[in-house]
């Protein structure tokens, strides 16, 4: 039976195989999406850290410059955000979050919001170290405190982002100023900058808004609001794109699984689909019954070797033909509810029949079904022919068996009671022709009533040996042997007879294992009938020979061919018929006593013969156990049948 383990994608494997896709593709979405969201980030973080820095080189410029002007920086804001798309303000606080430059002047003097929160950059960690922006302050000193949130403000977000700087003292600035002059003049400047340390003071103090102290450090917080529509924007789109694409490549991967599993599956239930249908052609190709299946026309669709053998015609003989032309069945009864079977007017039938092969006739078990498909549409119909032959030929050999019981025991019963007054006519018989004259009608009388006792007696013995049969002692025999020790018992009679004996012997036969005294009474019996059966002579032809035949084991046959007249059919039906001869002087148990010896010692005998073509009887030997593994390529063991 072929197995049936599978050998395709279960479908918990297929499914598991696309979750596992499904967790792969959102993991890499999402962190292409965190890499957009990060990327945003980190160019408004460049682009905030450019505008303050540059803001804080134009806050020191201006404090600096020659034409300084208290609206010149809140100007400079306005005309800037007002000029760059994206920039919503720009403000510049002190210490305390006060507004002191804006470019919305509303704003100048209220408190900024949260500056602690905001300057401690609560999105810094989200940032990747590397890419963040660096920093200087335009007064010099160590990178200044730099913070970024993003604030909701009637529906709008923006991204605020701020650096705190400190602002040197005026007498910390008193050297660079110097440095300014002398710079100045080194370059043929004709007149030196017009900022001493009091224009400065007072600039500052304007710019703050508070008197200021020359020896105190101020702090300054440039803040600025950028808005980040545009780019979100981009980024929201190339989040659709990469979640459109992380679908598209799902999908696909889905399809493909699917398509693999679909593939395997296929692959494999037309693997198991070949596998069951080489199991089933090997199983109705080894059926010994005969297969024949119809098509719903009522031709021959396919065939078993079984089917060939018993119609004694090829598969290519068969197959196409009409049912009903070859498979020819008796009574017409059975051929006709067969035929019903065939043509769908019936859906079952079995019956015992007798199908016609030839010139003869075959018994045979006939079982006819009628085939649907799938969708319960007639398809054809199947028949199978059981050969009984072998079990109608045990049947009559088990009738013919409990009839030479039955007569064996009448036999034996007869001989018993007959035997005993026998003995007493043969003595008196001896008795009477003591007394008569030599050479008188008396004496002869009495001699031909002593040859008829001893005839009798003859009989007596025949059936007490067919009444009781006796136990075979089997032994490892050479079959040729058996045959010339049995020949030289008759080759006397032979000769008187004008009978030639013509040999035929197969050389190195196998042994046989049986009882060489009953094989050889049986092999007498036979050459005995085959010398009488040439009254005017002949020739009597033995052959030794291994038989191969069918299914049987091997045996070894021996045949005993003469040349009289034959025999007709009727007489050959009953040849093995206890009591029958066509012998004048015949018992008619002489052949069923050797087929009886035969069968006791694992043989058979088989005769054909032809009205004035002579006799052929046939016996077959079972060859030794040893003799038949060696035959077919095994070790020798001992003896044994």
């Amino acid at each position: 039976m072929p197995s049936r383990r599978a050998s395709y994608l279960p479908i918990t494997t297929v499914v598991v195989t696309i979750v596992v896709l499904a967790a792969v593709v959102g993991i890499i979405s999402y962190r292409d999406i965190e890499r957009g969201r990060a990327y945003v980030r980190e160019v408004l973080q460049h682009q905030a850290a450019g505008l303050l820095m540059t803001i804080g080189v134009d806050i020191r410029a201006e404090l600096v410059s020659q034409e300084w002007r208290p609206g010149q920086i809140a100007a400079f804001f306005e005309e800037v955000v007002a000029a760059r798309e994206g920039l919503e303000y720009i403000a510049v606080l002190d210490g305390d979050g006060k507004v002191l430059i804006h470019s919305d002047r509303e704003q100048v003097g209220a408190f900024w919001p949260n500056l602690d929160e905001l300057l401690a950059d609560v999105e810094r960690p989200r940032t990747d170290p590397r890419r963040r922006p660096r920093l200087r302050s335009p007064w010099g000193g160590g990178e200044p405190a730099f913070g970024s949130r993003t604030v909701t403000s009637e529906g709008r977000r923006t991204n605020e982002y701020a650096f705190a700087v400190e602002l040197p003292s005026i007498s910390e600035q008193r050297d660079w100023l110097r440095r300014q002059t002398a710079q100045h003049l080194r370059h043929g400047v004709d007149r030196p900058p017009a900022v001493d340390e009091g224009a400065l003071a007072t600039r500052l103090s304007d710019l703050l808004g508070r008197p200021i102290d020359l020896g105190s450090r101020y702090r300054l917080v440039i803040v600025v609001g950028l808005d980040p529509t545009d780019l979100e924007a981009g980024a929201h789109a190339s989040r659709n794109y990469t979640i459109m694409l992380a679908g598209i490549l799902l999908l696909v991967g889905a399809v493909a699984i699917y398509f693999l599993a679909a593939t395997a599956h296929h692959r494999s239930t037309r693997t198991a689909l070949e596998n069951m249908r080489s199991y089933t052609k090997n199983i109705i190709e080894s059926m010994t019954t005969a297969l024949v299946s119809a098509d719903p026309d009522g031709a021959i669709a396919t065939v078993n070797p079984g089917a060939c053998s018993l119609l004694d015609v090829p598969e290519s003989g068969l197959v196409g033909r009409g049912f009903r032309d070859v498979v020819r069945l008796t009574p017409a009864s059975e051929s006709a509810a067969v035929g019903r079977v065939v043509a769908g007017d019936a859906a079952k039938h079995e019956a015992e029949a007798r199908l016609v092969v030839g010139d003869r006739e075959v018994p045979v078990a006939v079982s006819a079904s009628l085939l649907r498909d799938e969708e319960g549409n007639r398809s054809g119909a199947v028949v199978l022919l059981q050969d009984l032959s072998e079990l109608e030929a045990l049947q009559e050999a088990v009738e013919r068996e409990r009839h030479l019981a039955a007569l064996g025991r009448l036999a034996a019963g007869v001989a018993h009671e007959v035997r005993n007054p026998l003995s007493s006519l043969k003595g008196f018989a001896q008795f009477f022709r003591s007394k008569f004259r030599p050479g008188s009608e008396e004496e002869r009388y009495s001699d031909i009533m002593i040859e008829e006792v001893e005839r009798l007696d003859r009989v007596v013995q025949e059936l007490l040996d067919f009444a009781k049969p006796t136990s075979p002692d089997r032994t490892l025999s050479d079959p040729n042997d058996l045959v010339e020790q049995a020949l030289a018992l008759i080759a006397e009679d032979a000769q008187f007879r004008d009978v030639t004996i013509e040999r035929r012997f197969a050389p190195d036969l196998p042994q046989v294992f049986v009882d060489p005294l009953q094989v050889r009474q049986a092999l007498l019996n036979l050459f005995l009938n085959g010398i009488e059966a040439m009254e005017g002579g002949g020739t009597l032809t033995l052959e030794t020979a291994v038989t191969r035949g069918g299914q049987d084991a091997p045996s070894v046959s021996v045949g005993i061919s003469d040349t009289g007249e034959g025999m007709t059919p009727d007489e050959i039906a009953k040849l093995f018929e206890p009591f029958y001869t066509t012998k004048p002087k015949g018992t008619g148990l002489g052949l069923t006593i050797v087929s009886r010896i035969l069968e006791q010692n694992g043989g058979q005998i088989t005769v054909t013969s032809a009205s004035g073509e002579g006799t052929t009887f046939t016996v077959r030997l079972p060859i030794a156990a040893h003799e038949r593994v060696a035959m077919d390529g095994g070790g020798g063991g001992p003896v044994g049948s």
